[in-house]
């Protein structure tokens, strides 16, 4: 079967695919009205079921499945549904004829119709309602579901169509099987007596169908979407029911704003303002919303308003209400120091005196070598150590190369090595 979605009412009509739907529909009617032909003496059901129906079944089957068309999902499954509805039918029907006994089956005596004369009552049972569940039910349900796909149905609300599949099953399906009993010479003597009780029972199992049949449509009416032709009672736009593109999945709420950011001098990265504040859903109503604006903030809240000017005077440090204006009239503005991110550049700090353990070396001396430093004891044991404190700069073992230190910058040197931690990078943020 051609799984092929095509939009409703894309493709122009054609011979081809009416003469297909054609030959569907007439293999739908053909069990039906076979019956009727028999009761009526016109043709034997043995005759119509060998040479018009099994071939006729045989060649729609093999095109259905070698040369598909959209349409034929639509016919399976009018053909499925009736099927089912005729088996819910025969639930009510069976319990009035074998357990109530209120009339009789007259089911096996068309299957032995088919077979034949001299068939026994069991291969007439088989053969009889093989041939009323996918001959009258699955035919009836084609017929019903492709009469709505031309009239469009489909867009219709779920009571409209339960409604004209009820009224389906009523006229003409019961309506032409209680014609052929009372109008055939022997209808009632080969099938069923018209009595009060077999009119209603009858037409009770005929409501039953029709229920089942415009349920089944409902349910699976998204299935109209690969009929390939437009409905000839389509209607308006406002008063059909879009299915094509339907959507079980609930309503989501309005997607969340992002919500704007502010720097916060105590952070070390932006800050969401009410990171958990939602904003409220529309109102569905056609009226217009009423906005009332906040409070206004003070001047010396950090989301505030900025002040038009400063005054005269020095100008302060910082200003923590907000972001430094563009100019001031009292002369250029002072810079304003940052805190330190842990991702950026180190901030400027004051260096430590000469001495301090993190500050730094003094510059070298030239002139003869002292004995501490020419000793070969103190440059192995410098050159053992790790490397020198997590100042920021690079330390090494030993001094650099053609350059000599005086015995107090040697003592120095030797006194930042014994404080140094084994495996600490230089850098602390690298």
């Amino acid at each position: 079967m051609n799984t092929t979605d095509v939009s409703t009412g894309t493709a122009p009509v054609s011979r081809e695919g009416l003469l297909r739907v054609g030959l569907h529909l007439l293999l739908a009617a053909l069990p039906l009205l076979a019956i009727s032909a028999h009761v009526f003496g016109l043709i034997t059901m043995n005759w119509s079921a060998a040479l018009l129906v099994v071939p006729l079944a045989t060649a729609i089957v093999a095109l259905s499945i070698f040369a598909p068309h959209p349409e034929e999902r639509v016919i399976l499954h009018g053909f499925v549904w009736g099927i089912v509805a005729c088996v819910l039918y025969d639930v009510f029907r069976l319990d009035t004829v074998y357990m109530l006994g209120w009339w009789a089956d007259f089911i096996p005596t068309m299957g032995t119709w088919i077979v034949g004369d001299g068939a026994s009552k069991t291969a007439g049972a088989w053969v009889g309602y093989l041939w009323r569940y996918l001959g009258d039910g699955g035919g009836i349900g084609v017929t019903f579901f492709v009469g709505a796909a031309f009239l469009g149905l489909h867009r219709r609300s779920p009571k409209q169509v339960v409604g004209a599949a009820v009224a389906f099953a009523v006229f003409p399906v019961w309506a032409g099987l209680i014609a052929t009993v009372w109008l055939a010479p022997r209808g009632q003597s080969m099938m069923f007596p018209l009595t009060p009780v077999t009119i209603t029972l009858s037409l009770i199992g005929h409501l039953i169908f029709g229920l089942i049949m415009g349920l089944g449509f409902v349910r699976t009416r998204s299935a109209e979407r690969f009929w390939p032709w437009a409905p000839i009672l389509g209607g308006t736009a406002r008063a059909r029911i879009e299915f094509s593109v339907a959507d079980s999945r609930p309503a989501l709420p309005p997607a969340e704003h992002a919500q704007p950011t502010i720097w916060s001098p105590t952070a070390s990265g932006p800050v969401p303002v009410a990171a958990t504040a939602r904003r409220p859903a529309p109102p569905t109503t056609g009226e217009r919303p009423v906005v009332v604006p906040p409070p206004p903030l003070p001047i010396g809240h950090p989301s505030g308003p900025l002040p038009a000017s400063y005054p005269s005077g020095p100008m302060p440090a910082s200003y923590p209400s907000g972001p430094m204006p563009a100019s001031s009239p009292s002369g250029p503005m002072p810079r304003q120091e940052r805190p330190a991110h842990p991702s950026g550049p180190l901030p400027h700090q004051a260096q430590p005196a000469a001495g301090h353990p993190s500050g730094p070396l003094p510059a070298p001396r030239t002139g003869p070598v002292p004995a501490l430093a020419r000793s070969g004891a103190g440059s192995s044991e410098a050159s053992e150590r790790p490397e020198g404190p997590d100042t920021g700069r690079t330390r090494t073992a030993t001094p650099p190369a053609g350059q000599t230190l005086d015995p107090e910058t040697w003592a120095l040197w030797q006194r930042q090595l014994a404080t140094t931690i084994k495996g600490r990078r230089t850098h602390r943020w690298r």
